[in-house]
């Protein structure tokens, strides 16, 4: 009786395993954002349109400021999508029930459908270091989109980075004259 009891048991663990590797990570995953070697959400998706991923916000920071940042993801499937986001450097943060902040990264909590232009838009803060100097920050973003059917097949990734520059108020900054004649 406990050896079926036991075989039950293991049986079930791999079931549930089984499940969470077929239908995803749909409450988000992060280590997949490009910023560690490239890896990207497409190590487990595959067989998809890649779309066209964009992070805007500034690139122009002071120390300790926070910033608002979105990332887009336009073609693939356009069904829906998901995001991880990482930085080099300060403190990323979730701004809406629709990402969440896990192993400091920015990921999803749910696939978001494309809006009315086709697109995915997911909107996070980040706060730059607190520095002395100048020190060049890379955000690192990868986007997911998705065709719904629970499975990673059909599904393609696309990785962008943002380049940001925190520079103190103390450094001198130099910018062309104008000649006015």
């Amino acid at each position: 009786m406990k050896k079926r009891a036991l075989i039950v048991f293991v049986i079930t663990v791999l079931s549930i395993s089984a499940v969470q590797y077929v239908f995803g990570f749909s409450s988000g995953i992060t280590g997949f954002s490009g910023m560690n070697g490239g890896n990207s959400c497409n190590n487990c998706h595959h067989s998809g349109i890649t779309p066209e991923v964009s992070i805007t916000g500034p690139q122009l920071v002071l120390p300790g400021a926070t910033q608002l940042y979105s990332l887009t993801i336009s073609g693939g499937q356009q069904i829906s999508g998901g995001l991880n986001v990482a930085v080099s450097d300060g403190a990323l943060l979730s701004l809406s029930s629709e990402t969440q902040l896990v192993n400091d990264e920015i990921t999803h909590t749910d696939p978001k459908s494309v809006n009315q232009d086709g697109a995915v838009v997911f909107s996070y803060a980040w706060t730059a270091p607190v520095i002395t100097g100048t020190v060049a920050i890379t955000m690192y973003g990868a986007g997911n989109s998705v065709d719904g059917n629970g499975s990673n097949s059909g599904d393609a990734a696309g990785l962008t980075t943002l380049p940001i520059v925190v520079m103190a108020l103390d450094e001198q900054v130099y910018l062309p004259m104008i000649r006015r004649d």
